[in-house]
């Protein structure tokens, strides 16, 4: 449980640098009256600890080649939903899952980059190998905001073109 304890120079860090994530140690460190070297440990600290991942982050409304949907699921054994998460965390295209309370067991994010076809084919290919799913319901997101997402490993379709 130690490691997960963050102070209020950690919290105060972290929310600089969600404002600005590429933010230098030196400058963090005259905002919060810290020498550069603190900011540069104390950062150091928490990603070691997993609590703090820096990373670039796309507006996926910003794309014109990206979309996004939320899975709602329903898991025909409670005790499956860890096990069904991890399977969907296995897929390329699934951005984040998690277990919630009310009608349905887990939602998940789904980039999707090689338009509305590709869903039908993710149902029939990849969720239909996953156990115990009783139901699933996608809703494609039509519009949000502040939404920056960090891009799932390999995802397809994002490739760097070549002038």
């Amino acid at each position: 449980m130690e490691d997960k304890k963050i102070d209020s120079i950690d919290r105060e860090m972290i929310k600089l640098l969600s404002r600005d994530g590429r933010m230098p140690a030196k400058e963090m460190a005259r905002k919060l009256e810290i020498s550069a070297p603190t900011v540069q440990s104390r950062m150091a600290s928490l990603i070691k600890r997993g609590i703090l991942k820096i990373a670039g982050l796309v507006d996926t409304f910003k794309t014109s080649d990206t979309l996004v949907a939320i899975l709602a699921i329903r898991v025909d054994d409670n005790g499956k939903m860890g096990e069904v998460i991890d399977q969907l965390m296995e897929f390329d295209n699934i951005h984040w899952a998690v277990a919630v309370t009310g009608r349905y067991d887990i939602f998940a994010e789904v980039i999707v980059t090689e338009g509305i076809e590709w869903m039908f084919r993710f149902y029939e290919e990849q969720m239909s190998t996953i156990d115990g799913i009783s139901h699933a319901e996608s809703f494609m997101v039509t519009n949000t905001r502040r939404k920056w997402t960090l891009l799932p490993p390999q995802i397809r379709g994002w490739t760097r073109e070549t002038p």
